[in-house]
């Protein structure tokens, strides 16, 4: 394996790079080409033709990586730094606007009632569902979505004031 791996890892990395969108996917695809040599084992005739086992191996894994690119949309995602290139940097008028809504959603969850805010805490933050919070409280599930529905629509108004 040692001898594959020295002998065509610069020609699949080659290889892999006309063919995909970064060096880091060809990187990984060649690993992915000597580790399924790897896995097959001795029931391969490596020792015979070599350059046309590794080759068909490399075409396997480049047509299963298009069909995995494919089923998940790649060609849509967008790398992080290209998304955040594009923004500008945040503004000190930006960074006051979201103290402020900060400081309006903590003043609001203090003036909920002690059951809205435990319910709206409970479950968005501690990740309780609405029929833990009910059995911890031994109260309905039905007065647990209400203690919901009010909290939401409370915290609502207050996000649309900041906008």
């Amino acid at each position: 394996m040692h001898r594959l791996v020295a002998q065509y890892r610069g020609t699949l990395l080659a290889f892999f790079n006309k063919r995909s969108q970064s060096t880091w996917d060809a990187e990984e695809l060649t690993q992915e080409v000597f580790f399924k040599i790897l896995k097959n084992g001795n029931s391969i005739p490596v020792d015979h033709y070599p350059e046309a086992y590794v080759y068909t191996v490399a075409w396997s894994v480049l047509r299963d990586k298009s069909r995995r690119d494919r089923v998940r949309l790649r060609s849509h995602h967008v790398s992080f730094d290209e998304a955040y290139a594009k923004e500008d940097p945040i503004s000190p008028e930006h960074t006051l606007s979201s103290q402020e809504t900060y400081r309006r959603f903590v003043r609001t969850l203090d003036r909920m009632s002690p059951s809205v805010r435990n319910v709206f805490l409970l479950n968005r933050y501690e990740g309780l569902s609405y029929s833990q919070i009910a059995e911890r409280y031994n109260i309905s599930v039905s007065t647990v979505e209400k203690h919901m529905m009010k909290a939401l629509s409370q915290l609502k108004s207050v996000m649309m004031e900041s906008r």
